[in-house]
């Protein structure tokens, strides 16, 4: 297990995203530690950039959004993303993501195992 404490954006190289677009910045993976915690991460989308509809059958999700504009489809409600906009997304939820602004659309999220 990593004891990690501290940790930088600057010193944290960016990996894919799992769906495919956008990219993530990851600080604490489910190894890391000893708790429910799936992933800490920061993510970033540019504008066009979209995550297909899907779902995490054991795991909830938490999203804060920094910068950016976009929207979230939770089930089958579009919910406008702004910053400082905060969302839960409960397991086995559909969900999808969209950077709609004119720069990119930036977070950080965890999951937790359900």
């Amino acid at each position: 297990m990593n004891q990690k404490v501290f940790q930088s954006l600057s010193d944290t190289p960016p990996v894919a995203n799992a769906h495919g677009q956008g990219e993530k910045f990851v600080f604490l993976k489910q190894q890391d530690t000893q708790t429910g915690l799936t992933q800490f991460a920061y993510g970033r989308l540019i504008p066009g950039e979209d995550v297909q509809q899907h779902l995490h059958p054991t795991m909830e999700e938490c999203f804060y959004f920094i910068t950016g504009e976009g929207e979230y489809k939770i089930s089958e409600v579009i919910y406008i993303i702004k910053p400082a906009s905060f969302f839960r997304i409960p397991a086995n939820t559909l969900h999808a993501l969209k950077a709609t602004g004119s720069e990119p659309l930036t977070f950080v999220y965890f999951g937790i195992a359900t």
